[in-house]
């Protein structure tokens, strides 16, 4: 079980409450909303457009049973205006990921900076040394990149996931003591690990066939490499388009070679 997964099932369920907002577990009543906010084209216009009527059933049952979701309420009218969780990032193994969606109704109010605030500080009071608290957002949400930035996450990293540019945020603050200490550990470590996939991705057929500078191909030949673009350092994968599984083969910024995976190997 993931640690994330393992400290929550130690504290849940659990209530937090804030000057405006109520947030408790998900219960089967909330399945309205949760109807609401997955086919509304607005608060979808970042997350992959309405949801299937499948996907909505699948959601509705699985809520309840979710630690780590709570339903946002509304204290003065005592009204569910959205959805909130806290949860493991399925990219980074013991990271925790925080997301939130709320009613068109109840958009900028600053409910939600409210609600993420809420929920990044009672993760950190009853998980101590629990890692870091990431959450990530489309680069074209600048509605939710500015909410993000207001309670005091920064900019760590950008990648490609669902067809779309994401940007991850996580905790400023106490540079020897943050999340952004945590994130910059992480990253230095995959560094390491995409170097000697690098170093052992050159020496494959299919390396060997690469020119040791990039830049000597033609914009025909560069046409043809694949299109995938990842992390913050805008890697470009130099090897042929469609090549399976999807280990990219490119370069870091000082030249040498590294890999990266984006999925798992069929």
């Amino acid at each position: 079980m993931d640690f994330v997964d393992a400290a929550l099932d130690s504290v849940w369920p659990a209530e937090l409450r804030t000057d405006r907002l109520l947030l408790r577990p998900v219960i089967p009543e909330d399945a309205d909303l949760v109807r609401e906010l997955l086919t509304d084209v607005r608060v979808r216009a970042y997350l992959g457009g309405p949801a299937s009527h499948e996907r909505v059933a699948s959601r509705q049952a699985a809520y309840p049973a979710t630690a780590g979701a709570w339903a946002v309420v509304r204290v003065a009218d005592d009204q569910a205006v959205g959805l909130a969780s806290i949860g493991p990032d399925h990219r980074c193994e013991g990271r925790a990921e925080v997301s939130f969606q709320l009613l068109p109704s109840a958009w900028g109010h600053g409910l939600g900076r409210e609600a993420v605030s809420a929920i990044v500080s009672w993760w950190t009071a009853v998980v101590p040394g629990g890692g870091p608290v990431v959450a990530v957002t489309q680069a074209a949400n600048v509605r939710s990149r500015r909410l993000l930035e207001s309670v005091g996450m920064v900019l760590v990293d950008e990648l490609d996931e669902h067809g779309a540019r994401q940007c991850l945020y996580t905790r400023g603050g106490d540079e020897d003591d943050s999340d952004l200490r945590w994130v910059r550990l992480i990253a230095s470590r995959r560094d390491e690990v995409e170097r000697r996939r690098g170093a052992q991705a050159r020496a494959t057929a299919a390396g060997r066939r690469l020119p040791g500078d990039l830049t000597v191909l033609t914009a025909d030949e560069l046409a043809q490499l694949c299109p995938a673009r990842h992390g913050g350092y805008g890697r470009i994968c130099a090897r042929a388009a469609g090549h399976t599984p999807d280990l990219h083969l490119g370069r870091a910024p000082d030249g040498a070679w590294i890999a990266w995976l984006t999925s798992r190997a069929p």
